[in-house]
């Protein structure tokens, strides 16, 4: 094996750096890993690669120059299958925005490699985490080993127009706040994604040999510093419910985030209750505390009294808990990180409040909402408008579930 990764080193030690050029709106060139599932921005995964095609664009990837190591996460139904399957080319058409041409589908995440281990029989075992949404603009290669495209990254509609409202009497061109709003979007992945080494999530040894176990949600780091933002909306988060707020530009996304909240409380009061009825309405089905971590300071509105979940992010604040089963790190609270833009913690939430819809999805009976349908709204209001209604209709669900059980 020794010989094999000599040999391997030597083969692709002038491989090409993949990277965002200061002040760009894209990557080029950018490895796509096309496959029969969509994955969201602030997940992390491990990936164990075995087709050989795949392992030699990672080979390329990792052993790079490149810091971080960028691939792009797309899917494409039946994954490798379809890879040369002329059907499911990615055909870009402007006019068609977000939705390409065909069976493709051009809106992927940006992924980075945190670490990696390659296996005496060839495969590679790899930590990636899930950073910012982007679209194909330009395809330099469709079909295997790979395909390669440019890509353009896609901030939420809401975080380029606080750019745009701060610099409306600015001559700049016509993407400044674009090129603003991915410039701070980067910025801030070093905060919003921890990364997470191989000897940190390592299992002990079993019969299927070493194994390895993360988060399926990436970790903030508390130690990480951000400059203040320069946006207006940085204050936003200290807005207090008045007739004239009602007029804010942003109203409406933070009173669909306190409602996602809301939602999210109420909906795992009706699952306890579920699952058993004698228990106490105080919550004690656990919530992803990189999700907890979201949860404003200061809302809206105030929290209601029956609204429970306020008490776990306060407990673990004050207690300073460490968290995570195999990765420990500090629980974070988002509003505490001076520079942290509240439009950035809504983005976020509107992202990972769908994991826990995934574990109670089959009782609101929606097969055709997929998770690319999330990934390719393009704003904050829209994804948490969605999800306001999912816990709703869920809910409701277990309403009814609840109301047959008291009538048998």
């Amino acid at each position: 094996m020794e010989m094999v990764r000599q040999l391997q080193k030597s083969f692709y030690q002038n491989e090409e750096m993949v990277q965002r050029e200061d002040d760009s709106t894209t990557i080029p060139d950018l490895p796509l890993w096309r496959v029969q599932w969509t994955e969201l921005p602030g997940f992390q995964n491990v990936l164990n690669v075995h087709v050989p095609h795949y392992t030699n664009m990672f080979q390329k990837i990792i052993r790079s120059d490149a810091n971080p190591k960028y691939f792009g996460h797309l899917y494409l139904p039946g994954g490798s299958d379809n890879l040369d399957n002329p059907d499911y080319r990615m055909q870009v058409d402007a006019e068609l925005g977000s939705k390409g041409m065909g069976g493709a589908s051009i809106v992927g995440v940006l992924m980075q490699i945190t670490d990696y281990e390659e296996m005496d029989d060839g495969r590679l075992v790899m930590i990636v985490q899930a950073l910012e949404r982007f679209k194909v603009i330009d395809v330099k290669r469709h079909h295997s080993p790979y395909a390669i495209a440019t890509v353009q990254i896609l901030p939420d509609d809401e975080l380029v127009e606080a750019f745009e409202l701060d610099f409306k009497d600015n001559d700049e061109d016509d993407d400044y706040a674009l090129r603003r709003a991915i410039e701070e979007a980067f910025a801030v992945h070093p905060y919003e994604a921890k990364p997470v080494k191989m000897k940190d999530c390592t299992m002990e040894r079993g019969q299927q040999g070493q194994g390895l176990a993360v988060s399926p949600l990436c970790n903030y780091d508390a130690n990480v510093k951000l400059q203040s933002s320069s946006k207006s909306t940085s204050n936003s988060k200290r807005m207090v419910v008045s007739e004239l707020e009602y007029e804010h530009e942003y109203y409406r996304v933070f009173d669909l985030e306190q409602r996602v909240w809301l939602g999210i409380d109420e909906m795992l009061k009706l699952l306890q209750t579920l699952v058993d009825p004698r228990k106490e309405q105080n919550i004690s089905i656990p919530i992803p505390t990189q999700i907890l971590g979201l949860l404003p300071l200061q809302p809206l509105r105030p929290w209601p009294e029956s609204f429970s979940i306020e008490s776990y992010a306060t407990k673990l604040e004050i207690e300073k808990l460490l968290v995570g089963t195999y990765t420990q790190s500090p629980f974070v609270r988002v509003d505490n990180m001076v520079g942290y833009d509240p439009l950035r913690r809504a983005q976020r939430l509107s992202y990972l409040v769908w994991t826990l819809a995934d574990t109670v999805i089959a009782l609101a009976q929606d097969a055709n909402f997929t998770r690319q349908d999330i990934l390719e709204i393009e704003s904050t209001e829209e994804r948490l408008e969605t999800a306001v209604a999912k816990f709703e209709l869920i809910s409701n669900v277990i309403r009814e579930l609840l109301n047959n059980q008291s009538g048998m």
